[in-house]
């Protein structure tokens, strides 16, 4: 288990029960996939909130008191996850998680951390139910129940697209619910779906698949999986002479798609809760400050607004003592009766269930002058 700390100088030491402390500091916990398949989901989400941290602390801290950031690698591993909320619970004693960035890792932790009264602010996970039920569970990301069928009316009025090829990773919780909330959104506004096909995660092999596409006519492929098999999907699909572009979330969101997939990328349709390319200054000067930690996007952008998130929850909720739950509980209620929050991924509020209110970016892999690889934002 992968585990970095970073904190300010520690002014004093005291026991809490079995644990050690710092008394000058405030813990917040983030788990993530920094290694493994999914790795640029956790890389990404860790670095936009040391980021957030790092600026916070350099301001004077929360309260009084810095801000310690305990990170682990889940490795995308579920069991892991649970692991680590568990240690975050029962160890670090912390104020709040930042994570898991995915929606299955999340249906995992979130029922434990709700028992435990533990806030987290998920700055990934976008299928439906990662929260409601769960008063302690938020997320910052966009939902796909807003994205999905914004996206898809969007690429109808606009480019006149109508019939639509929908593919399900069956072993991938996000995919199985975004593919049911593209069906209500193309019943809705009237698209065609012509033809269904199923893989799952892991797979590398498509070659079944697309060559049952080959007597279909449609305008688009609509992927509601991840990046990894998504890329290995576009290669196949070229391979095979469909030259129709591939529309999905924030599971195709990484570099990766370009650089397995190269041109076959291109035209590929992404909404997310983050565009570099929207020209907000706030939007703009995190864009520059990521520079030297990474490229910035929507897991980074996330994670950074998650930080803010729970310091303004803690500064309301005059956070002094993470291991005291009357305390989390505090930071809960604070985060569940924010007013709007104007983040670098967008305005936001939470509802009642601890949603993210707040309007996609709608996004196509496109390619500059130079060779390099980019997104396209279509909707600003």
């Amino acid at each position: 288990m992968k585990k970095t700390v970073i904190s300010g100088i520690v002014a004093a030491m005291v026991t809490v029960g079995s644990m050690a402390y710092a008394a000058g500091e405030l813990s917040l916990g983030i788990q993530g996939p920094e290694t493994g398949n999914l790795a640029t989901y956790g890389v990404k989400t860790l670095a936009g909130a040391k980021l957030a941290v790092d600026e916070i602390n350099a301001k004077g801290g929360i309260n009084g008191k810095t801000i310690k950031l305990i990170n682990y690698d889940s490795r995308g591993d579920k069991a892991e996850s649970a692991n680590i909320i568990q240690r975050f619970i029962n160890k670090d004693k912390v104020c709040g998680v930042i994570g898991e960035p995915t929606s299955g890792a999340t249906f995992v932790i979130g029922p434990i951390a709700n028992k435990a009264s533990l806030p987290i602010i998920s700055a990934g996970a976008t299928a439906d139910g990662v929260v409601e039920g769960k008063p302690f569970v938020f997320r910052d990301t966009l939902l796909d129940s807003d994205g999905a069928p914004a996206t898809l009316k969007f690429l109808m009025d606009t480019k006149q697209w109508k019939n639509f090829v929908l593919i399900t990773s069956v072993n991938n919780d996000y995919s199985v619910s975004m593919t049911k909330i593209f069906k209500n959104a193309a019943k809705k506004y009237g698209a065609n779906i012509v033809s269904e096909q199923k893989v799952s995660d892991g797979d590398k092999d498509f070659s079944a698949q697309v060559t049952g596409l080959k007597n279909q006519k449609f305008d688009a492929i609509i992927y509601t999986g991840y990046y990894p098999e998504a890329s290995l999907f576009l290669l196949e699909l070229r391979k095979q002479g469909i030259n129709t572009p591939i529309v999905g979330g924030d599971g195709l969101l990484s570099p990766d798609l370009w650089k397995v997939a190269k041109d076959a990328a291109l035209g590929s349709i992404i909404y997310a809760g983050f565009s570099p390319e929207a020209k907000a200054k706030k939007i703009q000067e995190f864009v520059e400050k990521m520079k030297t930690r990474g490229e910035a996007d929507m897991f980074s952008a996330q994670g950074y607004d998650a930080v803010y998130l729970f310091a303004e929850a803690m500064k309301k909720a005059k956070t002094t003592n993470c291991a005291d739950p009357k305390q989390r509980k505090a930071i809960r209620d604070a985060l569940a009766s924010m007013p709007e929050f104007d983040g670098v991924s967008g305005k936001m509020k939470f509802d009642k269930e601890g949603n993210a209110i707040k309007k996609p970016f709608i996004q196509e892999v496109a390619k500059k002058a130079n060779g390099e690889y980019y997104l396209k934002l279509l909707n600003e």
